[in-house]
């Protein structure tokens, strides 16, 4: 005997093949979007750090440089699914901001380390991507003593 034909044949045949290509699709996106993302925040927040009201230094960079790396690493390991791969948008953002850190041949500086907003952006962004990757990288070990 045969079995009657199934009312909706997409949920017997299994995923479909463009299911397969879209997934790859959005995965390669994401890691786009992640990767420009570190650009730019590497280059707006640099830019940020000599930024003062009246004569006081306003640490808006800090607050880009942590929150804006937390939430591109975390961007990239949802769209990607692959640790290293959350990691690139860190890995452009330090690149970024050690090459601006650098004086050009005519003497232009971008990221002032003269001042102390300049030394903790770079100081605060590097431990905070630090930190994501032995997150995302080492995995979650048990207990060094067991619960009674």
């Amino acid at each position: 005997m045969s079995t009657p034909p199934s009312p909706n044949p997409a949920q017997d045949n299994g995923p479909q093949p463009y299911d397969r290509l879209l997934d790859v699709l959005v995965r390669v996106a994401g890691a786009v979007v992640a990767i420009w993302g570190g650009f730019l925040l590497g280059t707006y927040a640099t830019f940020m750090t000599p930024y003062r009201i009246g004569t006081a230094l306003v640490p808006v960079s800090l607050l880009l440089a942590v929150g804006g790396n937390l939430a591109l690493i975390w961007f990239g390991y949802v769209t990607t699914r692959n640790k290293f791969l959350a990691l690139l948008p860190g890995l452009v953002w330090v690149v970024l901001s050690f090459v601006a850190a650098n004086r050009t041949t005519e003497g232009d500086l971008v990221l002032f380390q003269s001042n102390w907003v300049g030394t903790v952006y770079l100081f605060a962004g590097s431990v905070t991507i630090a930190v994501a990757a032995y997150r995302l990288i080492v995995p979650k070990s048990p207990p060094i003593m067991p619960r009674r």
